[in-house]
């Protein structure tokens, strides 16, 4: 009968355990460290543990046992394994078989934790999710300061030309007015700022649009880029977001109200951030809990399509949205 065989990771390098017999690999350098913690065998790695190809061995960690699945081998998960249990509480033990110092050891682990780190950094500053939500924090301040322009705009001509108000209660029109007007320098230099600042804001969208519609186009499609854009960036990706049930999803960004109403025992929200989505805020009050229901199912397939299989189905998703929101209303009287 075979000894059981157990993979037990260090910082340092690999340890098979047949039985109670240990065989040792130490990585030979941090690259390939990284390399392995980062989910892909390295060659000198994956050579050692050849001679055990085909026979079932238990690991700690999922992502390794897919890796190992591709080289063939017979990989069975065990959180926590018990073997590195053991070694992790007895460090002499770990070093004896590993061959090093406790300087050496603590001097690798050190340095495949940066390159872990930096290899992390150099993953996101790559994914277009960040992108995506670096554009969305920018248009959101751009917005903030459209308001305070536009408060202090109108400001001045409630105080100094109510006349404009009276003429127009469009605030577009109006700041337009006062930029080519014959006003005070300041205030002119402002209603200058404020449609620099819109059309900043219109480049920032179209941005938005263009990277939802590479990234997202079933999320974008289905919700709009915008709305879209607004999630991932709330959720901090499109995985994470993908990876959310539809109920979580419908109430995200109204988490104070679901702990206030848990705290009190009240009313939990029925709609987060979805609200802002026309068919939400649109619909009757006494509908707009399953609008928002039927909305978040819809984004949770489309964020699940877009993140794991690449195909377009935004246009079905979007016209069973509207279909079913017209029964919903319809059956509402």
């Amino acid at each position: 009968m075979e000894e059981s065989l157990s993979l037990v990771e260090t910082a340092a390098g690999l340890i098979v355990f047949e039985g109670d017999e240990a065989k040792p690999y130490l990585f030979k350098s941090i690259d390939e460290a990284v390399k392995h913690f980062s989910g892909a065998i390295p060659t000198g790695a994956a050579s050692f543990l050849q001679r055990w190809r085909g026979r079932s061995i238990m690991v700690e960690r999922r992502s390794l046992a897919e890796a190992l699945t591709r080289l063939g081998f017979k990989p069975i998960v065990e959180e926590p394994l018990k073997k590195a249990v053991e070694l992790r509480a007895d460090l002499e033990k770990n070093l004896s078989i590993l061959g090093l110092s406790i300087d050496e050891y603590r001097a690798f682990t050190t340095r495949v934790a940066a390159g872990l780190a930096r290899a992390r950094v150099e993953e996101l500053a790559k994914s277009s999710d960040i992108d995506i939500i670096i554009a969305m924090q920018a248009y959101d301040e751009l917005v903030k300061m459209l308001n305070i322009l536009q408060d202090r705009i109108m400001i001045w001509v409630k105080e100094r030309e109510p006349r404009l108000l009276e003429e127009s209660r469009d605030t577009e029109k109006i700041v337009k007015r006062v930029a080519y007007s014959n006003t005070p320098a300041y205030v002119r230099r402002i209603a200058e700022l404020y449609l620099e600042t819109e059309d900043c804001r219109g480049v920032v969208e179209k941005h938005i649009s263009m990277l939802m519609d590479e990234t997202a186009p079933n999320l974008s499609t289905v919700i709009g880029p915008l709305l879209g854009a607004r999630l991932i960036s709330k959720t901090g990706s499109l995985s994470r977001l993908a990876s959310l049930p539809a109920s979580t999803i419908q109430i995200l960004g109204a988490e104070r109200a679901l702990f206030r109403a848990l705290r009190k025992r009240g009313r939990p929200p029925k709609h987060g951030i979805i609200f802002q989505h026309p068919y939400v805020h649109g619909s009757p009050r006494k509908i707009r809990g399953k609008v928002a229901r039927l909305l978040a199912s819809r984004i949770a397939i489309a964020a699940r399509v877009d993140c794991f299989s690449g195909r377009f189905i935004g246009d079905e998703l979007k016209k069973d949205v509207e279909n079913r929101l017209k029964a919903l209303k319809e059956s509402a009287g």
